[in-house]
């Protein structure tokens, strides 16, 4: 392990998009230059790591901010790190680079980065919540040497609202293995893990299952399109706190026979190129794995203009953007797919085309390793 560049990443609890990106990173680095290390809650993803051979350090770290025992998983960082001895430590989100960047600062750590997934100024805040979010995150700054944000979007939303330097400011796409979701349909394979009956037209999403992602405003739009389109069913795949709410609406609405919930998957390569069309209809993004997916498999895609979807979509060239929020202009876009499955495969091929060119885990993975070799060999400063 002589002469590697040693990053240890801090994590909170993570699932759906944030997950993948730290596994597709760790695992598609050069290991015989990167030494990859994680300190992150016990659970899933420290399992998935663990068994990836990834070096990894249960901390208990939480999501929610508890100074108490925010503190004391300060405490055990510091004692970490020192004892480690990282050149790079590599947090991830808000809540785990307040954790990180603090106890970098107080062990000596060369270099420090930030990666930004999404937006933390949510429309439900209090505008004095966000500006102490926003002055914290300031402060924090100069602990850190490089932030990376998933959408240029959101890069322009951390220099202008949190005034942080655009120089330490970098935009990596996150990246997918396009091969993955190469394969031929299996509806056989669908219809026996959701019940969905043959025959059917797939309208499917994958989000997890919180206020951010929009599901309420997806199963509305299949409410508005079900008299229009029978032959439709529409697929939830993904988990979450609003499961139960979500549930009940789509029965209040009359889709219990329509729209069927499928969990949390793990063979999404498999569920993806059965979709008909897929849809994301979040109120606020970084830039969504799901989307990509989506396209490397080939689907039409109907998704929300918020954060860095239209720097992935085109509106009308490899998928239709909607405004977040507007139920009757989701359900028309989605509609319109349905009924031109030429326009539908177009836009499909347009998408996967788009996938190859800039969003691959060989490009983010490669443009993350520049960034840390560019900090260890001195060529960026704080």
């Amino acid at each position: 392990m002589s002469g590697k560049i040693r990053i240890m990443h801090v994590v909170r609890p993570a699932a759906g998009g944030m997950k993948n990106h730290l596994l597709a990173l760790v695992g598609n680095s050069r290991r015989e230059i990167f030494h990859h290390m994680v300190a992150c809650p016990p659970g899933d993803l420290a399992d998935s790591l663990a068994g990836m051979g990834i070096e990894t350090f249960r901390v208990p770290l939480g999501a929610e901010i508890s100074p108490g025992r925010d503190l004391a998983v300060i405490k055990t960082l510091v004692a970490l790190l020192k004892r480690i001895r990282p050149d790079v430590l590599h947090a991830h989100s808000a809540k785990a680079g307040l954790a990180g960047r603090v106890s970098a600062w107080l062990a000596g750590v060369p270099a420090v980065v930030l990666t930004v997934h999404n937006t933390i100024f949510h429309h439900r805040r209090s505008r004095w919540r966000e500006s102490i979010i926003a002055l914290s995150e300031r402060a924090l700054a100069g602990l850190t040497d490089r932030i990376i944000t998933v959408s240029e979007a959101l890069g322009r939303e951390i220099v202008v609202r949190e005034k942080i330097d655009p120089a330490k400011v970098v935009t990596i796409y996150n990246g997918i293995v396009p091969e993955e979701f190469s394969r031929d349909p299996d509806r056989d394979f669908l219809q026996r893990i959701t019940g969905i009956p043959a025959g059917k037209k797939i309208v499917g999403t994958v989000a997890r299952l919180a206020p951010q992602k929009g599901v309420a405003h997806f199963i509305r739009a299949a409410a508005m399109m079900a008299k229009d389109s029978e032959e439709a069913v529409f697929l939830v795949v993904g988990d979450g706190p609003l499961r139960a709410d979500l549930e009940r609406l789509a029965g209040s609405l009359g889709l219990a026979e329509r729209v069927f919930f499928a969990g949390e998957r793990r063979d999404m390569p498999r569920i993806m190129p059965c979709l008909d069309v897929f849809v994301l209809a979040s109120v606020t993004e970084g830039l969504p794995l799901t989307v990509l997916e989506a396209m490397a498999a080939r689907r039409a895609v109907v998704a929300t203009r918020v954060g860095g979807i239209p720097e992935v979509i085109s509106d009308g060239v490899n998928g239709l953007l909607v405004d977040p929020g507007d139920v009757a202009g989701l359900a028309a876009a989605i509609l319109a797919l349905l009924g031109d499955r030429k326009k539908s495969r177009a836009m499909g091929e347009r998408g996967r085309d788009t996938v190859l060119e800039k969003f691959t885990v060989e490009k983010m993975v490669g443009s993350m390793e520049r960034v840390y070799a560019d900090l260890v060999s001195g060529k960026c400063s704080r």
